[in-house]
């Protein structure tokens, strides 16, 4: 298993969810904050960038995070979306990497 380097986690991630809905039923505007994370943006190179290009997935991004069992699917709320550098972007799907509740992906889109 290879050690987990702090220094390579230096982009902040904001987990974000809707705001609860008002006294008669309403959605209210604006966000919470659901969790907060230190993320390593991994950046598309070579055969992935091409394959990206070609499927018009430009605006993916991948993260990796430290694990957050509250980030995992079923636990996570089913409306929550990134903000990374002011930018929202939807979360694709969130993998615990190799099972060891080490480190997790995050796979998500920009929202435009």
């Amino acid at each position: 298993m290879k050690p987990i380097n702090p220094g390579d986690f230096d982009q902040r991630l904001l987990f974000t969810q809707p705001l609860e809905k008002n006294e008669n039923g309403f959605p209210v505007p604006g966000t919470d904050i659901y969790s907060k994370a230190w993320g390593a943006l991994k950046t598309l190179k070579g055969k992935t960038f091409y394959e990206a290009a070609q499927t018009n997935r430009e605006h993916n991004r991948e993260f990796t995070v430290r694990y957050q069992k509250i980030l995992m699917d079923g636990i996570r709320p089913k409306h929550v979306k990134i903000k990374w550098r002011d930018i929202e972007h939807k979360i694709e799907s969130i993998e615990n990497d190799d099972g060891q509740n080490i480190t997790m992906t995050v796979f998500c889109k920009a929202v435009e």
